[in-house]
């Protein structure tokens, strides 16, 4: 994998957030891709919003080892911190001055 011009990766967890809407496409495509699957997603996690993976420590982990083989921020707080060494930006251009 080339990093060339990443920075940083912001994550905060390894898993699925289902707003109203995404919950129904993504359902239907558990019908039709894994068959009886949608059924263990509604008995494991309901209508959360937020459904975390099963195996979110060991991603996370394999995430950071990834991130810091490559010397790229991922601690969120490291990510914010290099944004605000920016410059500020410049004048908002205009069409019409």
């Amino acid at each position: 994998m080339h990093f060339d011009e990443v920075k940083g990766i912001i994550c905060f967890d390894m898993g699925l957030t289902l707003r109203e809407g995404d919950r129904e496409y993504f359902y239907a495509v558990l019908d039709k891709h894994f068959p009886d699957l949608k059924e263990k997603y509604i008995n494991t996690y309901g209508n959360a919003y937020n459904l975390p993976s099963p195996n979110s420590k060991h991603l996370m982990e394999l995430f950071q080892s990834i991130c810091k083989e490559n010397n790229l921020l991922y601690k969120p707080q490291d990510c914010f911190r290099y944004l605000n060494e920016f410059p500020e930006p410049n004048k908002q251009l205009t069409l019409f001055d």
